[in-house]
């Protein structure tokens, strides 16, 4: 079994403590850029599906119009 250096070393060394400040900030950065990514991946889908069912309605409209003449 593995035991610590003294019986006083208790928690974590200073490296340590770094190393795990160091992941938990690029944790953080990537599910922020991960998010955005989709966030905006969402957006794009919402407007294009706007402007589909747009251009759908005016064509509907208009092929609706030509044909009651």
């Amino acid at each position: 079994m593995i035991e610590p250096r003294s019986r006083h070393e208790r928690g974590l060394r200073p490296a340590h403590k770094l190393t795990v400040v160091a992941v938990a900030v690029v944790a953080a950065l990537v599910a922020y850029v991960a998010l955005g990514w989709l966030a905006s991946l969402v957006a794009v889908l919402i407007k294009t599906v706007i402007v589909v069912a747009v251009i759908g309605g005016v064509l509907y409209l208009v092929f609706r119009h030509s044909r009651s003449r």
